[in-house]
């Protein structure tokens, strides 16, 4: 009794959980014996309830869920291959439908979860976005129809998003989950797809060896459902066999927040030595928008997975950094659509990147301001990742503004 680390730590809960992760073995050991001594203890009922909860073993549901996945992926890639029939154009059918049929699959998988209002308008933004999509014409010479093209992926997202958080949309804590389910799906996905890689290259080899050709019905169907049934496999992963607990997107971009903050601040030297200017250079300005996206989505996923007692400052300051020098990017970025307004006038494309550019702006700005207060006040991460979570709804009206609103003020031109 003498030696019982879990009693002489009973009143420690720092001690405690250091034991817990340092000693594991003789920790349980220990928290039975001090059960026995101290049966009404609160702390000896705390961590008896924490060591011995086991999760849930996959039952009978998550078996039809299984079965459930399959007929959505089965459903999903079947439609990807109607362009096939007679009568339907690949190049028009494709580009167009193809991304909504792998969102709207993940839709499809949260939607039997539970009957709510939110679920129906789901389905119901689903045939809407069907509907437009079927009416709008040819994109073809066509700026605003192409940008209408472009943010409807987005508009579906949003759709997914009230799928996923149902009810509980009003919620901070819900939409960030939602954008670390986001994460971690891209992820499982890109996993998947890397093994499907492996196995498709054992199963061309195999074959070759018996002499046996089935390169092209192994690309057309093999590959192809392959390819639609990765995001809602993920999603399976995610929610059923790791119980929405996975943090890997966070971990990631934490680990790589720092190199993209050293690569950024030498891209931007670099920039600046060679006079290189988005001003006059259509292709640079692109570039410079992919990068403020891939810098945002960085420091939003590191935001997003910040613990309450998480105590590395490191972070913290590359956090800080990073949004500093997106909010450069950012500025330098409008600037130039601003000066391509001024000399060529408006268009489809200039509407839509300058409105997208000054929404990140603010965003960047009200995470930046929580940030600083945060550092300085040492307030709850909670104000973070609600200055995360409030804006999120804005990028869906916008992209909703774009997918019905900029063709007609443009005459679909």
């Amino acid at each position: 009794m003498a030696q019982n680390g879990f009693i002489k730590a009973l009143d420690d809960p720092e001690s405690l959980e250091q034991l817990y992760r340092t000693q594991s073995t003789d920790f349980v050991a220990w928290l039975k014996e001090a059960s026995d001594v101290y049966p009404d203890s609160e702390t000896v009922r705390v961590w008896k309830a924490r060591v011995e909860y086991e999760k849930p073993a996959v039952t009978q549901k998550s078996g039809r869920t299984v079965l459930f996945v399959t007929l959505v992926a089965i459903i999903a890639g079947s439609l990807v291959k109607l362009h096939e029939l007679p009568g339907v154009d690949a190049a028009w059918y494709l580009p167009r439908f193809v991304p909504v049929i792998v969102i709207g699959s993940l839709i499809v998988y949260f939607l039997p979860q539970g009957i709510s209002s939110k679920n129906r308008g789901s389905l119901v933004g689903v045939l809407m976005g069907v509907i437009i999509l079927t009416i709008l014409p040819d994109a073809n010479g066509s700026a605003s129809v192409t940008m209408s093209l472009i943010h409807i992926p987005f508009v579906f997202l949003s759709i997914l998003a009230l799928a996923f958080m149902a009810e509980s949309w009003k919620s901070s804590e819900s939409r960030i989950s939602f954008v670390r389910y986001l994460g971690e799906v891209v992820i499982y996905a890109s996993v998947i797809l890397l093994g499907g890689m492996v196995l498709t290259f054992v199963t061309f080899a195999l074959f070759g060896l018996i002499k046996v050709d089935i390169y092209e019905w192994y690309i057309e169907y093999v590959v192809v459902f392959g390819l639609v049934a990765s995001p809602v496999v993920a999603t399976y992963l995610y929610d059923v066999v790791l119980g929405r607990e996975s943090r890997l997107a966070t971990i990631i971009a934490n680990i790589f927040a720092p190199l993209f903050l050293i690569t950024v601040c030498a891209y931007l030297v670099a920039i600046i030595v060679q006079g290189k200017s988005p001003y006059s250079d259509r292709n640079f300005l692109i570039v410079i928008n992919g990068l403020l996206l891939v810098v945002l989505a960085i420091t939003v996923y590191s935001l997003s997975g910040k613990n309450v007692d998480e105590k590395r400052r490191h972070i913290d300051v590359v956090n800080i950094c990073l949004v500093v020098v997106t909010l450069m990017i950012n500025i330098y970025a409008l600037s130039a659509i601003l000066f391509r307004w001024a000399e060529y006038g408006m268009t489809p494309n200039r509407v839509a990147v300058t409105g997208a550019n000054i929404l990140i702006f603010g965003h960047l700005i009200l995470i930046l301001k929580e940030y600083l207060s945060h550092i300085r006040e040492r307030l709850s991460p909670k104000r973070l990742t609600d200055a995360v979570a409030c804006y999120l709804p804005l990028y869906s009206a916008w992209s909703l503004l774009m997918v019905v609103i900029l063709p007609i003020l443009f005459g679909f031109e």
